[in-house]
């Protein structure tokens, strides 16, 4: 009689910790975690690419990864990296260059992970201008002197073999709104625009000139930036933090009717059309494994640094893909996009 009750209660052992089991998997890891770790990423651009960070906060991904995000939205990279070795956020979105700038002042920012991994403006020019060569005597216009826009002006400028200031005068404007107020005005000739502003150019019949992010040009626009010190002081928390960001970049590239209401709550005010062509467009761009574009980030460096060969920074200062490694070796993204 034992000998058979035996098994019976084995069985019903078995099937209760099945159950535990199905149970704590429908719930998410949220009942892992009753107490989130309270968290504060910040954003600097209110753009497309901010949307793989917005998803797993309108998702609940951050909290079932045991975090309480609050997201800040910091409309300056200098500023947000300010609050960041301060103390008041722990994560922020960022250029290259604002890292490099702050390490070459004794910070400590790294770069955790690849938002953008390619130079994503296109330079775009009145009717008139059929060919790069037709603004010669021209003027260009770009958001500031020593920015990306900057860059990728003089970039394009010099793939044309024009010079700057004596054949083409490149004009500081400021938001990219009033770029194109003053391309309506014909106060400027052309101008660098990025997504959703490129769409718009092109509804408006302004010619495409050319598209950075399909030319040879290696460049990482964009990263998740943190501290070496905070993540030092808590490496669990960033752990969790890139699991979380990197189900939200699933998200992303795979569920286009959720990301796209995701992406109107933010960018408010923007037509549906420009939406979805901006959501096209940025998931040529936007890494499903967040890691950085190794080439284009030693461009990004370069840039910063400038001509003065004093200065040396090697990638692994302002770069830590650790935690990306570690969870690619686990299976996770793999599994990750199998699931969808």
């Amino acid at each position: 009689m034992a000998c058979r009750c035996k098994p019976v209660r084995i069985s019903l052992l078995a099937c209760a910790l099945a159950l535990i089991c199905y149970v704590q998997s429908a719930s998410g890891a949220e009942g892992a975690y009753p107490n989130p770790e309270r968290i504060r990423p910040s954003y600097t651009s209110i753009t497309p690419s901010g949307a793989p960070l917005w998803l797993p906060h309108e998702l609940g991904l951050f909290r079932e990864e045991g975090l309480n995000a609050e997201l800040i939205y910091i409309n300056s990279a200098t500023r947000a990296l300010s609050a960041l070795f301060a103390g008041q956020t722990q994560l922020t979105t960022g250029g290259v260059s604002t890292a490099v700038q702050a390490y070459m002042s004794g910070g400590d920012p790294v770069a955790i992970a690849g938002t953008v991994n390619k130079l994503n403006v296109s330079v775009y020019s009145v009717p008139e201008v059929q060919l790069p060569s037709d603004l010669r005597g021209k003027k260009l216009g770009i958001t500031r002197l020593g920015g990306l826009y900057d860059f990728a002006a003089n970039y394009a400028l010099k793939k044309w073999g024009l010079s700057t200031g004596r054949d083409v005068v490149l004009i500081q404007i400021g938001e990219v709104p009033a770029i194109m107020a003053a391309l309506e005005s014909r106060s400027i000739h052309a101008a660098v625009l990025t997504t959703p502003f490129t769409v718009l150019a092109s509804q408006k019949g302004y010619r495409e000139l050319i598209d950075l992010s399909k030319s040879d040009l290696e460049f990482q626009n964009t990263t998740i930036l943190s501290t070496r010190s905070l993540i030092k002081k808590s490496p669990d928390t960033f752990r969790r933090f890139i699991r979380a960001y990197s189900r939200g970049l699933a998200a992303y590239h795979t569920q286009k009717e959720v990301t796209l209401k995701v992406m109107a709550k933010y960018i408010k005010g923007i037509d549906p059309f420009l939406l979805e062509k901006s959501y096209e467009a940025y998931k040529e761009w936007i890494p499903k494994t967040p890691y950085v574009n190794h080439a284009g980030m030693e461009t990004a460096i370069n840039l910063t640094l400038g001509s003065d060969k004093t200065k040396k920074i090697r990638l692994e200062d302002v770069l830590d893909e650790s935690f990306v490694k570690e969870l690619e070796k686990t299976g996770f993204y793999k599994q990750l996009y199998r699931s969808y």
